[in-house]
């Protein structure tokens, strides 16, 4: 069910984005979801799907790249690859 909530997530992003850029219709939305994430790609369309009738991101094709878990070696005690992040919006 975590997926269904950054669905709501992303396409909020994506009409937020849209507006900085005085867009009126999303085209494109490329995420990056760490494989350690515990997301699905496919999960996260389904509920992107179901939650974006009626907005200006209806339509939008959405994207997904996967990323390897990979420990920081700067000394910063955190982990490359444990989360999703939206990496780009496309609009016009």
């Amino acid at each position: 069910m975590h997926e269904y909530h950054e669905a709501i997530h992303i396409i909020e992003h994506a009409c937020e984005e849209a507006a900085k850029q005085g867009k009126n219709k999303v085209t494109k939305i490329n995420l990056v979801i760490g494989e350690s994430s515990g997301y699905s790609a496919d999960s996260i369309r389904m509920h992107f799907e179901d939650a974006v009738k009626g907005t200006i991101c209806e339509g939008a094709e959405i994207t997904a790249r996967t990323v390897k878990t990979m420990l920081r070696t700067d000394g910063v005690p955190s982990e490359v690859g444990k989360e999703m992040s939206i990496e780009s919006v496309e609009c016009e």
